[in-house]
């Protein structure tokens, strides 16, 4: 790495993690682990300290990283582009400060496996749903059909404020269902924000390894 001037860090490991032999990196750079003086350490590759980053490759290769290194060892993976100048910097500014902090995550993350689960809507299903479900939203659809348009401007602001309302009620409902139907096979659960059109629920579940099956049953079941 000294004659590159810069370090991709691609996640925090615990100090005697082995690499994957000939795992590459960004450019096809050998990954390394760096800064094993504590209990937690970096997985780094070299990087030019003008190379931009920013293209679909690159993410690919950080998340191929990682996924590699998460089949035999905890990793709480960096965000995608994080460059630090050199290993000494990776040491004093990322490792020694967090070293507690990164060491009790880490001892969290052992032994499990995360889940991202997501839920979608079909077409316009849930639309349909909240105007059968809906008294308010169904009479005032039912008067507005077949109305001019510019004459019922303000009855259609209506309906679309009611309907985004009851839609993000039936949203809250469907992630909860989704939340109690695997959370008792799952150590934690944390639900990701979405403001994507149709997602009914974006949830991360951290699940222990013997529980792995009984997970995968609940979710293919819901």
């Amino acid at each position: 790495c000294s004659a590159m001037v810069a370090a991709y860090v691609y996640g925090i490991v615990p100090a005697q993690t082995r690499m994957p032999a000939g795992l590459a990196g960004i450019d096809g750079q050998s990954c390394q682990v760096t800064g094993p003086r504590g209990a937690v350490a970096a997985l780094i590759s070299p990087l030019p300290a003008e190379r931009p980053l920013g293209t679909a490759g690159d993410l690919r290769t950080h998340a191929r990283v990682a996924e590699a290194v998460a089949q035999s060892s905890a990793i709480l993976p960096m965000q995608f582009g994080a460059v630090m100048a050199g290993e000494d910097a990776v040491q004093s500014e990322l490792l020694e400060p967090y070293q507690d902090e990164f060491a009790g995550r880490l001892a969290r993350l052992d032994g499990c496996d995360q889940f991202t689960v997501k839920g979608r809507y079909e077409g316009d299903v849930a639309v349909r749903e909240v105007v059968a479900e809906e008294p308010d939203i169904r009479r005032l659809s039912e008067r507005l059909r077949g109305r001019d348009e510019v004459a019922s401007r303000g009855g259609n602001i209506q309906l679309g404020e009611l309907a985004a309302q009851a839609l993000e009620r039936k949203r809250l409902a469907d992630a909860e269902v989704m939340a109690e139907a695997l959370a008792a096979h799952a150590e934690a659960v944390a639900e990701h924000p979405s403001g994507a059109q149709g997602v009914a629920a974006d949830m991360a579940f951290l699940v222990a390894r013997p529980r792995r099956r009984g997970f995968e049953g609940a979710a293919e079941e819901l």
